[in-house]
């Protein structure tokens, strides 16, 4: 043994001659026997004393002078009271306690965090205790205890020995690994972060407040056991921690899909967004973040896995695309007769063009006008004017295929782009909408009806030509059709 740091705080320099025959006349010096075990004794880097059945000392070792400070002589002469040494006042040491057959209850008085029997305890008592020896050093040394029984050859007690070793090195660090490992408790605990720790065998070390309240299941209920899974599912299924700590990572994609990626942050983590039915009334969104627990060495201690609750932000997450959709879809909708309007037809007619002209498909585009609608609307009012456009509208939609789109170009003009459509086609279908819109009735005053008709011009594209030119035509192929009476098709 190294040693003690209190022998650098000794009470007094002692001399390298003091004589070893004073500790052999004590104990042991009638018979070579004693006398070897004696030389051993004296040998040993252990601190070690030995005790008589009157409890005085008649042994103490040069290791047990470095560490006390105190010569053997003046301890075996009785100058020193055997406790003074360890103590600041009177009480027993551990072989004191064996030679006077003291209970466990009464040895528990004095070290209090008891004692510990050793092999062939049966035999001479063997045990050994820990405790905090104050006079020892300038702040107290705590010391490991060994104790044992001493026989004589016809089994009665003469003594006991008592061997010491300092330990306030390993205290010490096991008191600060206990703070620092009380302080890491209180901080996974006081944190609003819902947290979990596994071990290498998948049980529960850890489950903090924050995950209580989450999952509504104490920690005291699920610690120890392997079920993490019960707070997010209603089978049994292992959890990304669980995941890790196998050391199967090619598994993330099975049981996460594509719901999960490798940290930027952490090394050997992963996190992952998914919904949790079991969770709450109606089910949550969780981020999660889960690691591998390593020891200094590269050893695997477990995982720990943290979670988010990002249902609320996922709720306005969608309730921001819904309202996205919905202004987006506001921004290309007419008002009034509900149709896309003329912004959007001019950037889906260029994506229909460009697709018609890569694979040689046929387009064709409708330009519709409503007959003398100022003179309707001098007579009976943009009120009623409104509600004949309204009627073109549902009259075009209900009439058109559904790979076919109606808008409302600018007032009373409309127009429709029927993709994989010739003209001839067109013209029937632009024909259908003109005599369908000739049946509608108004009646803008009580007890009269009005017939209200449409002209429409008909093109089909000429692959090559551009949209400007596409467009002039099917518009002049509307006023051709005004120009021959109205309420008539035209396509030339």
């Amino acid at each position: 043994m190294a040693q003690s740091k209190v022998a650098r705080g000794g009470k007094k320099n002692l001399s390298e001659n003091d004589s070893f025959s004073e500790r052999r006349n004590s104990f042991g010096g009638r018979r070579s026997s004693d006398r070897m075990l004696a030389m051993i004794m004296e040998g040993t880097s252990i601190p070690t004393f030995v005790i008589g059945k009157d409890h005085q000392i008649v042994y103490w070792n040069r290791a047990m002078e470095r560490l006390t400070g105190i010569a053997a002589r003046h301890v075996l002469a009785g100058d020193i009271p055997p406790w003074k040494p360890f103590y600041r006042e009177k009480r027993p040491c551990l072989a004191d306690l064996l030679v006077s057959g003291a209970s466990d209850d009464k040895t528990r008085v004095y070290y209090t965090s008891g004692t510990k029997k050793l092999p062939d305890a049966h035999e001479n008592g063997a045990c050994e205790a820990i405790d905090f020896f104050p006079a020892l050093g300038k702040t107290g040394t705590w010391m490991r205890c060994t104790a044992a029984l001493l026989r004589e050859p016809s089994g009665n007690i003469f003594g006991a020995v008592e061997t010491l070793e300092d330990i306030t090195d390993r205290i010490q660090a096991e008191t600060a690994l206990k703070k620092s490992e009380a302080l890491l408790i209180s901080i996974l605990q006081g944190s609003p972060i819902p947290t979990f720790v596994i071990g290498t065998d998948h049980r529960i070390i850890y489950w903090n407040r924050a995950l209580e309240e989450l999952s509504h299941i104490k920690a005291s209920d699920v610690k120890g056991t392997q079920d993490q899974w019960k707070a997010f599912y209603d089978h049994s299924r292992p959890c990304m921690a669980d995941i890790l700590v196998d050391g199967q990572v090619e598994n993330l994609s099975v049981w996460y899909k594509a719901k999960y990626l490798k940290s930027q942050l952490i090394e050997e983590a992963y996190e992952g967004t998914d919904f949790f039915p079991a969770l709450g009334d109606r089910g949550k969104w969780l981020r999660f973040t889960a690691a591998v627990l390593r020891d200094d060495r590269g050893g695997l201690l477990g995982a720990l896995e943290t979670l988010e609750d990002i249902t609320a932000r996922v709720a306005a997450e969608e309730a921001l695309k819904a309202s996205e959709k919905r202004y987006r879809r506001l921004s290309i909708t007419d008002g009034l007769t509900k149709l896309f309007n003329g912004r959007h037809f001019y950037h889906q007619l260029r994506s229909e063009m460009d697709r018609a002209n890569r694979y040689r498909h046929n387009l064709s585009i409708l330009f519709l006008d409503i007959d003398d609608f100022k003179q309707f609307n001098d007579t009976y009012g943009h009120l009623e004017g409104d509600g004949v456009l309204i009627r073109l509208a549902e009259v075009t939609t209900r009439c058109l295929r559904k790979t076919d789109s109606a808008y409302r170009f600018g007032g009373e003009e409309f127009t429709a782009f029927l993709p994989e459509t010739d003209g001839p086609a067109a013209l029937l279908i632009a024909d259908r909408i003109r005599r369908e819109f000739r049946r509608e009735r108004f009646f803008p005053r009580d007890g009269d009806a009005v017939q209200v008709t449409v002209s429409i011009g008909v093109a089909q594209l000429n692959f090559g030509e551009t949209l400007e030119s596409l467009i002039k035509r099917a518009d002049l192929n509307m006023y051709r059709a005004k120009n021959l009476g109205k309420d008539r098709v035209y396509f030339g």
